[in-house]
């Protein structure tokens, strides 16, 4: 069996630039993308908005998801209204203040709610329910929470409601329920299970933006059609190759300093920031599954300095790699 050297695999990565075939689908790269970023939701609520009520909620400092699992109705903003039926995502911009209204009827009564940051009783879904009545709308809210160590929220560069309708007959509808569940309990794997169905349902709405040509997220659209695209597949691809900004932007096929910009402007980080970040999760997967030793993991990760990839390795995780080890182990 060969095995490439890291130029061979930098070498590998321009010819296929330059035959046009990348190696992974835009969506692979969103995904990598997404799970390199460390997604995650918190403050989920479930509304139950009777027919003919709305209810009021102040703006959040990060973007809100929404998804109608029943009924229809309108989310109003400030300058826009969109239009609420079952299987209707919606990512929406930070600092927004916002109302969901169910089916209309004259007049519509108004309610200020606070948003239920816990579970406040034994339910298996936490609800806030608006008005009296007949049904009428029935959504499901987060807010979407990025790691600390990832660096920028990525959906701040959000310049408009992102806005994806699935018309099958179960759309998100049991990835939303399920999260709901979970979060209104502190189960064993409940964050992880969270993390894992918010980052299918993000990709599935995100894709479906990509397909539609939607440019409300600017690293979205270059993640499907771009120069960068192409770097970031072989960051993902080959971590530990030697990588720099100015081989990343031959791959990428551009100036050094255009890609450098560029980058850091669609992704709220340099490129030697990502690559640092991905070989550490690279280096997390070699000492969960294998008895290699630390400074045989650290090389394969693309980390010249056992001792520079210990530190780091720390400043991510919490532990150092041998630590690490051990705790995934015991679990």
């Amino acid at each position: 069996m060969l095995v490439s050297s890291p130029c061979d695999l930098i070498q590998n990565s321009c010819e296929i630039v330059q035959n046009g075939k990348p190696g992974l689908a835009a969506s692979d790269v969103l995904d990598e993308l997404l799970a390199t970023l460390e997604v995650g939701a918190t403050h989920f609520t479930a509304c139950d908005i009777r027919r003919g009520w709305s209810v009021k909620f102040d703006a959040c400092q990060t973007a809100t998801l929404h998804y109608c699992l029943a009924g229809t109705g309108t989310l109003t903003l400030p300058r826009d209204a969109i239009a609420l039926n079952p299987h209707t995502f919606v990512l929406l911009p930070a600092g927004i203040a916002y109302c969901l209204e169910s089916s209309p009827s004259s007049p519509i009564r108004l309610e200020y709610r606070q948003r239920l940051h816990a579970p406040q009783t034994g339910q298996s879904v936490p609800t806030v329910t608006v008005g009296q009545g007949e049904p009428g709308m029935s959504t499901a809210c987060g807010e979407v929470s990025i790691g600390p160590q990832s660096g920028p929220d990525p959906f701040s560069f959000l310049r408009a409601p992102l806005v994806a309708r699935f018309d099958d007959a179960e759309g998100l509808r049991s990835q939303f329920v399920m999260m709901l569940a979970e979060a209104s309990r502190s189960a064993v794997g409940s964050r992880a299970l969270i993390e894992t169905l918010l980052k299918q349902c993000l990709i599935l709405a995100l894709r479906r933006c990509i397909q539609q040509g939607d440019r409300v997220l600017p690293w979205l659209f270059d993640v499907s059609d771009s120069g960068l695209a192409l770097a970031l597949k072989a960051i993902f691809r080959q971590p530990e190759a030697p990588f720099t900004v100015e081989r990343l932007a031959t791959i990428a096929g551009m100036s050094r300093s255009s890609f450098a910009a560029s980058f850091t402007e669609n992704f709220g980080r340099s490129p030697m920031s990502l690559v640092k970040i991905v070989r550490l999760r690279r280096a997390a997967e070699l000492l969960t599954t294998t008895s290699l030793p630390v400074a045989d993991v650290a090389k394969r990760a693309g980390f010249s300095s056992r001792s520079n990839f210990s530190h780091s390795f720390s400043l991510l995780y919490g532990t150092d790699p041998s630590g690490f080890r051990r705790a995934s182990r015991l679990r």
